[in-house]
């Protein structure tokens, strides 16, 4: 390579948040294809048709590195094909390992993916995953140069809204969460919480994508003060969570370091959270950790509706904004170097 190289960030789907920042951090151009997104039995079709599609593409914009991700492993798969044939660097990104995360790494097919998974990791010239978890998972496969990129959210620049606060909230203390539908988010439980502790003046806000959780909310009796107010535009969820008082991010899911635990931090908003070792390790005690239990989950909500306590739970958070600021400084200069090097 001479010059500047090329970088391509590829996802096969048609969008994807956190390739969004890669990319843009790298100076790459950015690409998202797709073919019949979304039921599962259009796949086998679905992946052939990209595997050409990707190939087309990649030989018409000649990249000198390719920056792919997984999942779903045939997009890595088909880029380390081009890449061989053409010489380029191949860096992938694993948002997550599909292999573990969403195919439970005891079947046959999660066995098959986790080998695929192998094979590309090693044959990578690098490697980058959200979270420490995913990064020893790789590392036990034998990946090449595995840098853990956080997902990161900049300090919320929008004010206190008053008249948002009054529209959403029933009673003087405004909570918010915020939900993608992963089967495992506990917002049942979330919602039974606040709903208990509606005469200490708590209302609940729970935000989210209508077409994956609007059936789950229609099976609901939401208590008075707990309000699903659907997907929210940018503008409005900014305000929402610089308008709120505290946060609730309820979860059984073991792998997912939530993007949602960033969105708080950068609004200095006291979070109540489930204790996933991997949320632990990054954020410590800087969150109010809660059983996914309605009576343990009540008494955190309890607690924050204290002006005080809420006031102490704000300062650490703060604080580990201000580490969170620093360690993504560092892990931006990082991966340009790991991603441009030639």
């Amino acid at each position: 390579m001479t010059g500047q190289a090329k970088i391509l960030t590829l996802v096969w789907g048609p969008f994807g948040f956190r390739a969004d920042e890669l990319a843009e951090v790298v100076g790459a151009e950015r690409s998202s294809i797709t073919v019949l997104y979304g039921p599962r039995y259009f796949a086998p079709i679905r992946y052939l048709a990209l595997f050409f599609r990707t190939l087309f593409m990649l030989a018409q914009k000649r990249p000198d590195v390719v920056y792919a991700q997984n999942p779903p492993v045939f997009c890595p798969l088909t880029c380390l094909l081009y890449c061989r044939l053409s010489g380029a660097r191949l860096v992938l990104d694993h948002h997550s390992i599909w292999s573990v995360k969403t195919l439970g790494g005891r079947s046959p097919l999660s066995r098959g993916i986790a080998f695929l998974e192998g094979v590309v990791s090693r044959a990578a010239d690098a490697n980058t995953t959200p979270h420490s978890l995913w990064a020893r998972m790789l590392v036990k496969m034998g990946a090449r140069d595995v840098l853990v990129y956080h997902d990161y959210v900049p300090k919320n620049q929008r004010w206190p809204n008053e008249a948002l606060r009054r529209e959403m909230a029933e009673g003087p203390v405004l909570a918010i969460a915020s939900h993608g539908g992963h089967p495992l988010e506990r917002l049942e439980v979330e919602a039974a919480a606040v709903g208990r502790e509606r005469e200490a003046g708590v209302s609940l806000v729970i935000s989210g994508p209508r077409e994956k959780l609007e059936r789950r909310f229609a099976s609901l009796a939401l208590p008075p003060n707990v309000k699903y107010a659907g997907f929210l535009k940018r503008e409005v969820y900014e305000s929402l969570k610089a308008s709120a008082d505290f946060a609730i991010n309820i979860t059984d899911e073991p792998y997912t370091l939530s993007h949602v635990l960033f969105e708080f931090a950068a609004s200095s908003l006291p979070v109540i959270s489930s204790k996933q070792h991997v949320v632990e390790e990054l954020f410590g005690d800087s969150l109010l950790y809660a059983d996914p239990t309605v009576e343990d989950v009540a008494e955190k909500v309890r607690q924050l509706c204290s002006g005080p306590t809420r006031a102490e739970w704000a300062a650490k958070i703060r604080s580990k904004q201000e580490e969170l600021t620093a360690m993504h400084e560092e892990e931006v200069s990082s991966l340009r170097q790991l991603v441009s090097r030639r």
